[in-house]
């Protein structure tokens, strides 16, 4: 896995070069997954399996089902644990990657590069405990003014009742540190795009790496809450407490794509109108040019003019095209498919329950 073994060597390079904050309990972990062999992904597989078959072995124990027989929300538990670490794991990897990728576009040293490499590859160590913590404190808190969620349908017995609340517990903690990544690294990306990127208009493919990192993220959230329901069935589908929550990560999905863009649009959109105005203030003193010369029948070197005339027009209609948000309309397309297209089907689904329904 030769593109693991290349940004794990930037990343250390980065760590002894400059290394603003010590790296988070997810960045050691991550970091112990990279130094070992074989293909990272397969670990994060593993502990999956290992906490399936640990749920699977206290089950078969106290006699509630057949050894190695799960419900879908009890995969989905542990599965989401791993994948939100993997999923970290795999975004600081391609952000990496993406920040090679924008180099030639950027204003930085090598310290400077070395720098924001660390910072948007690592989490620092004291917030992303503060949001393990908070994400703990707010499934807590929810539940003890709401409703809880229903563990007893999956583990009507006291050992495997508590041992999933446990991965419940975790699966929240490991949540909230998902989420603090997102903010952490979107918010590292806008500050690259607006502090640290050379703004050029007729060079904007290196600007593209980071859009597709952000698409991924966005991706990603809408894909745990999108699942969570659907591996939940006896869930109320019209209840607001239900549909809240799942409304508002669909909403942080959106503006995880748009934020960290925003910056640097403004600032394509502030060179844009600076070329613009410049061409514009040629092509007027080309106009007046011509008018004198024809004012004064003066037709001697009218040819070279109308040529000139015709490129500024070219330029014009050029710079008018130019597109000024960091992104490629296909990422754009899929995204907007991944995030509308099963909320599009849930609500068909709602419209078609309650119409046919006596």
């Amino acid at each position: 896995m030769a593109e693991v073994e290349t940004d794990s060597g930037a990343k250390a390079e980065s760590q002894g070069n400059a290394r603003p904050y010590a790296p988070s309990w997810v960045d050691r972990f991550t970091d112990w997954v990279d130094r070992r062999p074989g293909l990272s992904w397969l670990y994060y597989l593993g502990l999956g399996v290992v906490m399936l078959l640990v749920q699977a072995i206290v089950l078969w124990i106290e006699g509630t089902s057949p050894l190695g027989n799960f419900g879908i929300a009890q995969v989905y538990l542990v599965a989401v644990i791993a994948y939100m670490l993997a999923l970290i794991h795999y975004l600081d990897k391609r952000a990496g990657v993406a920040l090679e990728t924008m180099r030639p576009a950027l204003k930085a040293v090598d310290e400077e590069y070395q720098e924001m490499f660390y910072r948007l590859t690592t989490l620092p160590a004291f917030p992303t405990l503060l949001a393990s913590l908070a994400a703990l404190a707010f499934v807590i808190l929810t539940e003890a003014i709401g409703e809880p969620y229903r563990l007893e349908v999956l583990a009507p017995f006291p050992i495997s009742a508590n041992l999933l609340r446990i991965f419940y517990l975790i699966c929240w903690m490991v949540f909230g540190v998902f989420l603090y990544h997102t903010l952490h690294q979107l918010r590292v990306i806008n500050h690259i795009y607006t502090k640290h990127t050379r703004i050029d208009l007729f060079r904007v493919k290196p600007l593209y790496a980071f859009s597709n990192l952000a698409a991924l993220t966005a991706g990603s959230l809408a894909m745990i809450s999108y699942g969570w329901l659907l591996v939940n069935p006896w869930l109320d589908r019209t209840d607001p407490l239900v549909l809240t929550p799942m409304f508002i990560l669909l909403l942080f999905a959106v503006v995880t794509f748009v934020w960290p863009q925003m910056g640097i649009h403004r600032l394509q959109v502030a060179e844009k109108e600076r070329l613009l105005d410049e061409a514009s203030q040629r092509f007027k003193a080309a106009i007046r040019e011509l008018h004198k010369k024809m004012d004064d029948r003066e037709l001697e070197g009218m040819t070279d003019l109308n040529m000139a005339m015709a490129s500024l027009e070219i330029e014009l209609n050029a710079l008018r095209k130019t597109a000024t948000w960091p992104w490629e309309p296909e990422v754009l397309q899929l995204l907007i498919t991944a995030l509308a297209l099963p909320l599009g089907l849930w609500l068909i689904q709602l419209i078609l329950q309650r119409t046919l329904s006596p």
